[in-house]
């Protein structure tokens, strides 16, 4: 029933009226044509119960109030733990990250070095293999050399055969060098060997069955010029030449 509250014929009895509050019928009836009685009234509310609901609606709003500020506080607090595990977890990728990087630049340098070594070696090895190699040594004609015996600093680090023989090797001379003629050409006498020169062995071994008046064939490199007392009290400058190689080919 679609009725605006007020009073109609009451369903159950025709001769009453039944009183529709505007959703169900109440239990309020009049006979059917006497004056309705006026529509029942909500009862009002004494003073007491209506300062009782006014406190109790504003005990409702305060805990309403503070129930919002604990939720602020809460969330306050929550979003600062996560900001300070958002920061802190940087903090602690970034040492991970520096650690790494560190241990990478400790690789990276350790290989390098290895790999500055292991050239070194091979470098070494092949400056050896070069020395000790005869025909990596030139063999000038006379007059070539005689030009590098008058400036040998200009010819320093070039690699020569000669031939010639020891013309003193002694305690004045020393264990590691001796005296020489030689020339760049093998030649009939020993006597003709006449650029007077100073051949210095590096590794002694080089020179340990080696005396003087001996033949000898020399594979040097050539140095500066070194300048030593004579025995008639003066001083004299003569060519001088590494010796990476000899071999005696007899005394003369």
């Amino acid at each position: 029933m679609n009725q605006p509250a007020g009073w109609y014929p009451d369903p159950g009895d025709p001769s009453l009226v039944r009183y529709w509050d505007g959703t169900r019928w109440s239990p309020r009836t009049a006979p059917k044509f006497s004056t309705p009685p006026p529509p029942p009234r909500r009862p009002q509310p004494t003073a007491k119960e209506e300062r009782n609901g006014k406190l109790l609606a504003a005990g409702f709003g305060l805990l309403a109030i503070l129930g919002l500020v604990v939720a602020a506080v809460v969330s306050g607090s929550h979003s600062d733990q996560d900001d300070a595990a958002t920061v802190a977890a940087p903090s602690t990728t970034s040492r991970t990250a520096a650690t790494s990087t560190t241990r990478s630049a400790a690789q990276i340098q350790a290989s390098e070095q290895a790999a500055a070594a292991s050239a070194s070696r091979a470098a070494a090895a092949a400056a050896e293999a070069e020395r000790t190699n005869p025909a990596s040594y030139e063999q000038v004609n006379t007059r070539d050399f005689a030009l590098i015996a008058r400036d040998p600093s200009a010819a320093r680090g070039r690699k020569l055969v000669l031939y010639g023989y020891v013309s003193q090797f002694d305690s004045a001379t020393g264990t590691n060098q001796f005296r020489a003629s030689v020339d760049s050409q093998p030649l009939g006498s020993w006597y003709e060997y006449d650029h007077n020169v100073v051949i210095k062995a590096g590794d002694r071994g080089l020179v340990a069955n080696v005396v003087e008046d001996d033949l000898i064939t020399l594979w040097v490199e050539v140095d500066e010029p070194l300048t030593y007392d004579t025995t008639l009290g003066g001083s004299t400058t003569v060519p001088s030449f590494r010796l990476n190689m000899i071999e005696v080919t007899g005394a003369k």
